[in-house]
């Protein structure tokens, strides 16, 4: 399937809930990550040095528990988070766009399984998973689940559409995966990961154009783009950023974000060298689109690689808006964040907040 952008309306963000190592809710992460606050463990698992290969875990879920279950104990907290603050639930399904690790991303995982868990646990609110709504590709699902919730918005016409994503890579299973392929951070290796966790939902509606966004709404995704590269992480050439610089191309140019540059933005990457310069050649293709000065955080300072986690945190970190993301100063503050996948897939969305 081809990736098609969100369109030029934008999403009314009515509830968000998170649930990482920094946070059972959305505002316990929040405001840890702006704190500075990071979370990293020794595991059971030694790489190829035979050091501990260091993660950011939830502690409370236990190192022995398998990929899917402390996806389920995430997604279930993360879910109840979003639903404590959302409106009453309607007559009609809620349908469920969900972004999850690509199949060859860490240990097996049971979607189905997990996709249960997140129903039973919704059941007040009639969750359903909408059709092609479990979109497993990496860091950059989030991006496409939202693209998918636009799209379903519009030809569904329901009036909301509840987007996801989960992911571990802390599991024992994962991790010994990532330390016999060199991926992780330790010994005389410093170009690798540390395994990161996390899950969240956002609760989206269609907003009213270019008309003030609803007084209930944490602020709006004002547009979001996709794109697929070939020259991606898995492959041996260098990075030439062409995916990632034709979504912030999609950006600069449309109709609603192009109006003015982000004030901040948000990397969903790992700390590894590929990720920045990729990002390097993409903003000095549209650096128009970016912060001036640049000012922006990436991921792994705080939580490591949550995988594909990251995009619905980093779109929470751009809904808290205040601290270390930003001046506070009245009025719009726009956040550009994305997210590139191991093999290709890349998303970014703009997101603005009222301060």
């Amino acid at each position: 399937m081809t990736p098609t952008d969100m369109g030029s309306q934008p999403l009314d963000i009515l509830a968000l809930g998170l649930c990482t190592p920094l946070g059972l809710t959305s505002r316990a992460t929040q405001v840890e990550v702006a704190a500075g606050t990071a979370r990293m463990f020794q595991t059971d698992v030694a790489d190829s040095w035979g050091e501990p290969v260091r993660a950011s875990m939830l502690e409370p879920l236990g190192a022995a528990l398998a990929r899917t279950e402390r996806m389920a104990a995430m997604a279930v907290t993360a879910l109840q988070d979003c639903m404590r603050d959302a409106p009453a639930p309607g007559p009609h399904p809620l349908p469920l766009v969900l972004g999850l690790p690509a199949p060859e991303e860490g240990a097996p995982l049971d979607v189905e399984e997990l996709v249960r868990a997140i129903e039973e646990a919704g059941a007040p609110w009639h969750i359903q998973l909408a059709p092609s709504g479990a979109l497993a590709l990496g860091r950059a699902a989030f991006f496409h689940a939202l693209c998918r919730a636009s799209s379903l918005l519009d030809t569904l016409r329901c009036p909301r559409v509840l987007v996801g994503a989960v992911d571990s890579l802390c599991d024992q299973e994962t991790l010994t995966r990532l330390a016999a392929q060199g991926r992780t951070l330790g010994g005389p290796h410093r170009d690798g990961i540390i395994p990161g966790e996390g899950a969240g939902f956002a609760l989206v509606s269609k907003a009213g154009g270019m008309k003030p966004r609803s007084d209930a709404a944490r602020g709006q995704v004002l547009g979001c783009a996709l794109a697929t590269d070939d020259r991606h992480f898995m492959q041996s050439r260098p990075p030439l950023g062409h995916g990632l610089t034709h979504v912030f191309h999609r950006l600069r140019t449309h109709p609603v974000t192009g109006a003015r540059r982000a004030d901040f933005f948000l990397s969903c990457q790992p700390t590894e060298a590929f990720w920045g310069r990729e990002f390097t050649q993409a903003y000095l293709r549209n650096i128009e689109l970016l912060p001036e000065p640049l000012t922006g955080e990436v991921i792994a300072g705080s939580l490591g690689d949550p995988g594909a986690a990251a995009g619905i945190i980093q779109t929470g970190m751009a809904l808290h808006a205040r601290g270390n993301w930003g001046e506070a100063r009245p009025g719009t503050w726009r956040t550009l964040v994305y997210g590139c996948s191991d093999r290709g897939h890349v998303g970014a969305c703009m997101v603005e907040v009222q301060t």
